[in-house]
């Protein structure tokens, strides 16, 4: 095994498991991505090198599988501007942190025109695209299905905002095809092959951004994670990640440095949003009429109906929570009885 590729397979295995990803196979079939075999061989590798983290380890894989682009259907700016690209992908029912990271994610490093990739799915990879849009740089979305076809459908609009921002829709399948659930594990392959780094934020044990992070190793690339609460069946997969060598991502400057674009990477959390806060003005503090006295909204869910950035949402709840205006019920908010003072 080449002593800088953390977590992969043995080089006659790793072709063979790369192919059947890319045909839609399953994590279970083939090698198994976790278990006490893998674990084992990702320990010794890391005590015999020193080195924990997941990376590529050959050059000629720095832009991934030629193969793979070549065989793409796109609509919008292909190829994207030159320079590097990151692939952010997690879980399609993310907690509030979850896709506020990944939206905050998306917009630092679209900032630092880095080009932003995901899947268009709910969840994690809309979080992505939209943060890259709010940053004003360039996303992605490489589809499981047809690119005349978006799925979800109710992304149809975010498919044409990463269009007239001059991104691109990709896709590997021929126009028609409908979402099948054997296209995901191929797709998923192909984000990591048109990725230089993949970052997991919130992936469940088994899920699809595991299988993304697999084939990112399998074609030499590195993967790096957010951690997430120990409490939480989300952060099984990243926290499993960085556990077998995975860098760990608090901010943004973490990724740029991992590219070889930053400079001293500072251990502080992500930087908050600039319009976060608790001053509300009155003209935008619309949430409350959007909330019920009895069934709760959560945070993701206001920040779609509103068109928000999640992070924002989370810090405007807080202050108006903070105020007696709201109060937290089951997994969400609802108005309180007592409406707390008006805000300046």
């Amino acid at each position: 095994m080449a002593s800088g590729c953390k977590m992969s397979l043995p080089e006659p295995e790793r072709c063979g498991r790369a192919e059947q990803i890319r045909a839609g196979a399953s994590p279970a079939e083939g090698a198994a991505s976790t278990g006490p075999e893998r674990t084992r061989e990702v320990r010794e590798d890391r005590s015999a090198s020193g080195n924990a983290r997941m990376s590529r380890t050959s050059s000629e894989d720095a832009r991934g599988d030629r193969e793979v682009q070549a065989q793409l259907r796109t609509r919008g700016r292909w190829p994207p501007p030159e320079g590097p690209r990151v692939a952010i992908v997690g879980s399609r029912r993310p907690s509030p942190y979850g896709e506020a990271v990944a939206e905050q994610l998306g917009l630092e490093l679209a900032r630092a025109r880095v080009v932003i990739i995901s899947g268009l799915a709910l969840g994690i990879d809309a979080a992505a695209h939209r943060g890259a849009l709010n940053g004003g740089g360039i996303t992605v979305a490489v589809m499981g299905t047809g690119i005349d076809l978006v799925y979800p459908a109710a992304h149809t609009v975010l498919a044409e905002a990463i269009l007239a921002g001059g991104g691109a829709l990709v896709s590997q399948f021929p126009d028609g095809t409908a979402p099948r659930r054997h296209n995901f594990p191929a797709r998923n392959y192909t984000m990591a092959a048109l990725s230089d780094l993949v970052v997991v934020v919130e992936a469940a044990e088994g899920s699809g951004a595991l299988i993304t992070a697999e084939a990112a190793l399998d074609l030499h690339k590195e993967v790096m994670a957010v951690p997430g609460s120990v409490f939480s069946p989300l952060s099984v997969g990243t926290h499993a990640l960085i556990r077998d060598g995975a860098g760990v991502v608090q901010n943004a400057r973490d990724v740029l440095a991992a590219l070889n674009l930053g400079g001293e990477v500072l251990d502080d959390p992500l930087s908050t949003p600039a319009d976060l806060g608790f001053g509300l003005r009155r003209e935008r503090d619309g949430i409350l009429s959007h909330l019920s006295d009895v069934l709760a909204l959560n945070a993701a869910d206001i920040a779609r109906k509103l068109q928000l950035p999640v992070a924002e949402v989370l810090g405007r709840l807080t202050a108006l929570e903070l105020d007696g205006a709201v109060r937290r019920h089951q997994d969400g908010y609802v108005r309180s009885l007592r409406r707390g003072k008006e805000r300046a």
